[in-house]
């Protein structure tokens, strides 16, 4: 089954908001064992180091581990 990512983020965040955009097009819609998949230096891959600060990167990173987190309790593997 298909999993529905759904994000909300104030847009007075527009870095996070970035990051969930970013997030919800490479995520949505893949499949529980697909989400759990993907690495978990997923931005770190993107070359997205190059661009944003360390901080920032484990702000993205998080998100990833929570949605992943998420996923895992939900799903029926």
């Amino acid at each position: 089954d298909a999993v529905r990512l759904y994000f909300k983020a104030p847009p007075e965040a527009p870095t996070t908001r970035g990051f969930a955009g970013v997030l919800h097009e490479g995520l949505d819609g893949l499949s529980a064992a697909e989400i759990l998949a993907v690495p978990d230096d997923m931005p770190e891959l993107l070359g997205l180091t190059r661009a944003i600060t360390p901080l920032r990167m484990r702000g993205m990173t998080a998100m990833l581990g929570r949605i992943k987190r998420k996923v895992a309790a939900t799903s029926r593997l």
